[in-house]
């Protein structure tokens, strides 16, 4: 196949991100028996890092990534779900993978799918796996797609598990309390093997625990291996002291946001706790490659006069990370172009950054599961910010360039679905998939 004949063959299979899946319909038969077809890549791969969490796990995944890396180590990274290109979910050395290799996978991988068909995401995950242990990698990062305990990427064997904030999302699937959701994320413990856990609510803290007990994990709290001071942060990016399990020093980061600062302490505890095993891994060299990170999609600044600020805003907890960012980084109000999905906590997400928007600008994001602007409207009304719908993203900035007159901030925020259509659009890009 070529390039674009993989990527048909990848659209033509169940995509569960844009088609919700039924509870009862996680099960990990179908990916475990692909993955036997394939010769158990996994079971080739060493070092496994796998990060579950609600909040900021994307970044963290990206933090432990660039770290390793910049300490001169091989290095593979698995994200989801993409911006522009279905590309960006495995990555080589910080690069996307290429298109012959990409195409090269879903080559390999289509007689063994004729054979035991699959999900859109557990063919990715079985690619990655497959491609990372064929490159004998010192680290490969994989981020968790969905949950944890029933995630095609728990296949995998963490020598390390990292679990970030977690808060409410994807209630249908994961249940509708913390404990729910902090007993599917648990699901990526191991015994004997260390788990990294960043700062939680007491009632998933309770739960995680208990968790790692039954399981037999050994905890590795980020507040009892991590603290930081005189932090600042603005457009230029954010800066703190820190002492941590790895070094201690002033840490500069490239990334806006004080929400951040724990996602690199997560990474860092998760780097020192390696670290202890691997002289290679050493605090300066992962400084470096921390300072240079930008991640797509999370607090970008993509644009200076006025500010355009691109943010993958979705839920509660990136609410009150993006509401922090405003106060931060912008003394007036801003003009906000935001588009949700459906069956997300909309108002919850929303509330927070009602203080600092002048006017929304409600768009759907091209997906089938998009909130209708009209009902998103509805909710900036009630919440007492003045709002319009717009029929489509091009439209929507057009609108908002004319009320910013040149001077006020641009945020779009909402589903990455939302945030990878604007960034193709101001790249002039086409997304691939």
């Amino acid at each position: 196949m070529n390039y674009q004949q993989a990527l048909e063959f990848l659209d033509a299979l169940v995509n569960y991100e844009r088609k919700p899946r039924p509870r009862d319909r996680f099960k990990l038969d179908a990916i475990r028996r692909l993955l036997e077809l394939a010769g158990n890549p996994q079971d080739r791969l060493k070092n496994v890092i796998l990060i579950a969490g609600t909040k900021g796990k994307g970044s963290v995944a990206y933090m432990i990534e660039a770290g390793l890396r910049a300490c001169g180590l091989k290095t593979g990274l698995f994200v989801s779900p993409h911006l522009l290109s279905v590309r960006e979910r495995i990555q080589l050395q910080g690069s996307w993978i290429n298109r012959a290799e990409f195409a090269r996978l879903m080559t390999r991988f289509r007689p063994l799918v004729a054979k035991q068909p699959v999900s859109y995401f557990e063919l990715l995950t079985a690619a990655a796996f497959d491609l990372f242990a064929r490159r004998g990698l010192d680290y490969p990062v994989i981020e968790v797609g969905l949950g944890g305990r029933l995630d095609a990427t728990n296949l995998s064997h963490p020598e390390i598990s990292v679990i970030t904030r977690i808060g409410y999302d994807h209630l249908k699937v994961l249940g509708n309390t913390l404990t729910k959701i902090a007993r599917e994320k648990a699901g990526i413990m191991r015994p004997d093997r260390p788990v990294i856990v960043a700062p939680q609510m007491p009632e998933a803290k309770k739960e995680l625990l208990a968790q790692a007990e039954k399981t037999g994990a050994r905890t590795v709290p980020v507040e009892a291996h991590a603290r930081y001071w005189d932090d600042t942060a603005d457009l230029n990016g954010t800066a703190f002291s820190a002492f941590t399990e790895l070094g201690a020093g002033r840490i500069r980061l490239r990334l806006l946001g004080r929400h951040q600062i724990e996602n690199c302490l997560t990474a860092l505890t998760t780097l020192g706790i390696l670290a202890r095993n691997d002289p290679r891994i050493r605090f300066e060299p992962v400084l470096q490659g921390l300072s240079e990170l930008v991640i797509p999609g999370r607090c970008q600044l993509v644009e200076q006069n006025p500010p355009l600020l691109v943010d993958t805003c979705h839920n509660p907890e990136s609410g009150q990370a993006l509401a922090r960012v405003l106060h931060d980084c912008f003394r007036e109000k801003v003009i906000l172009v935001y588009g949700s999905l459906r069956n997300k906590l909309v108002k919850r997400t929303l509330e927070p950054l009602a203080p600092y928007v002048d006017y929304a600008i409600a768009v759907a994001p091209e997906s089938p599961r998009a909130l209708a602007p009209a009902h998103l409207k509805a909710i900036f009304t009630r919440l007492k910010v003045p709002a319009e719908t717009a029929p489509d993203i091009p439209t929507a900035l057009a609108r908002a360039r004319e009320l910013a007159i040149g001077r006020m901030p641009i945020v779009v925020a909402g589903s990455f679905y939302l945030a990878g259509a604007v960034l193709a659009h101001l790249e002039q890009v086409k997304p691939e998939s």
